[in-house]
């Protein structure tokens, strides 16, 4: 088993007083875990409404907190450490040796041990950690699961040692969770993604590598169907190494629209693979991928209508954020009416370039809309537009003018290929409006469709 690079006496010292950075769900969860805990806290936020009531004592710009007295310092997860410009305050943390760690780092250090399974990849993450948690507790098993999910681990009970966390965590987590000690790890994919952030490919994959590096020695890494993930492995590792192949796909999966696509046979694959490991039956697991009731804003079907005995389905998967998350929804669906855009990504569409054969129309929007019109042309039928709820209004009028005229079914797919704070906040407000419009559209099933 492959050890880290001797830390300093700090990251291994009882934790008496720390600073959280970002006052966001997770830098509260870890404020509160921190406290209960009897730990000397400071925080600060850019927005000091963030502060909780009766918490303001606590509350002190970065720059005035004892730097030579701290043990550690959380991030909330959207600050820089150091690129694309590191923030002050991790400047600081330098200066003064002072380790930046996570709310999952918190965790690890101050809740009593369990079992913990880490899911980690540039696609997929969510659902996999949801399905794996939904397997384990329908099958009795006491779980914890948050992380990068939505859900901070430092607000949960422990589970109890022979309980499961489940946890999702992005390469930002990993950067800073040194005392990570899983007994299952999977990455599922790499694919470019987070490079303002990380600097280049190398380095990303190497934040994501954090997953596998200390895996306990009876316990179990699995990567996903990619070969690159393969360089990942540490130099040396003392646990099982299982690589995802069609076989782990478990049954029932044709029968679950919420796992619609070969990217979430691959998902299902994973999270199957782990509940064996850890000794589910075949037929608990199918019974869980059966009831399984998928995410928000990940291939999630929001609405549909009967067009002359046809069906017109709206899937908001505003989730992709990247081209290769795009990429896997356009590949799960026939006749496809595709809104996309927002601010876009480095990699720009060449993962969805690969798989335009059942789009019909792309409808443009956002900040990259003239950018991904130009990747497209000669390729697809583009039209630009003004806002995502124009392209959605257009998308939906050419679906259902398609099933009119073939009598074949027909999609309206958000799956974006871009992130979504040109225009949202975050890609949750980008789906709900989606949604929103998607059911008054479908609501109104119109007799007949102007041309």
């Amino acid at each position: 088993m492959l050890h880290k690079t001797k830390s300093t006496n700090k990251e291994h010292s009882q934790l008496q007083k720390i600073g959280v950075l970002g006052l966001g769900r997770s830098g509260l969860a870890a404020l509160k875990l921190a406290l209960s805990s009897n730990i000397r806290v400071y925080i600060f936020d850019d927005n000091s409404e963030k502060v909780p009531k009766g918490f303001s004592n606590l509350y002190s710009h970065y720059s005035d907190w004892p730097w030579d007295e701290l043990d550690a310092v959380i991030f909330s997860p959207g600050i820089p450490t150091y690129l694309p410009k590191p923030h002050p305050a991790s400047m600081l943390s330098a200066k003064f040796k002072v380790p930046i760690i996570s709310d999952v780092e918190l965790v690890i250090r101050l809740q009593p041990a369990s079992k913990w399974i880490v899911i980690t990849g540039t696609n997929g993450k969510s659902t996999t950690t949801a399905l794996t948690s939904h397997i384990l507790s329908s099958s009795g098993k006491s779980v914890a699961v948050g992380g990068n999910l939505g859900t901070s681990m430092a607000e949960l009970n422990s589970p109890g040692a022979d309980g499961f966390r489940v946890v999702e965590l992005s390469s930002y987590q990993l950067e800073i969770t040194p005392s990570l000690n899983p007994d299952i790890s999977a990455i599922l994919n790499l694919s470019p993604d987070h490079l303002d952030r990380h600097g280049s490919m190398a380095k990303y994959s190497a934040a994501k590598a954090e997953a596998v590096k200390n895996v306990k020695p009876d316990g179990l890494i699995i990567l996903g169907n990619c070969s690159n993930l393969l360089p990942l492995l540490p130099a040396r590792y003392e646990c099982h190494l299982h690589l995802i192949s069609e076989v782990d796909t478990p049954d029932g999966m044709q029968h679950n629209f919420a796992l619609s696509g070969s990217h979430n046979a691959e998902n299902a694959a994973v999270a199957a693979t782990i509940c064996r490991h850890v000794g589910i039956q075949e037929e608990q697991i199918k019974e869980a991928i059966l009831s399984f009731k998928g995410l928000p804003h990940r291939l999630e079907l929001v609405a549909s209508c009967d067009i002359a005995g046809n069906q017109l389905r709206i899937i908001n998967d505003s989730k992709a954020t990247n081209d290769a998350a795009a990429a896997r929804a356009l590949s799960s669906f026939q006749q496809i009416f595709w809104c996309a855009g927002g601010l876009a990504k480095e990699s720009g569409l060449p993962n969805c370039i690969k798989e335009l054969r059942q789009v019909k129309h792309a409808y443009l929007y956002g900040n990259s809309k003239t950018l991904f019109q130009s990747e497209l042309s000669g390729l697809v039928p583009t039209t630009l537009t003004e806002s995502l709820e124009e392209a959605t209004c257009k998308a939906f009028v050419a679906a259902k003018n398609s099933s009119l005229q073939t009598g074949v079914d027909s999609f309206v797919l958000l799956s974006p290929a871009a992130s979504s704070f040109d225009t949202f906040a975050n890609f949750e407000e980008r789906g709900k409006q989606f949604t929103d419009l998607a059911k008054k559209l479908c609501q109104q099933q119109p007799n007949s469709v102007e041309v």
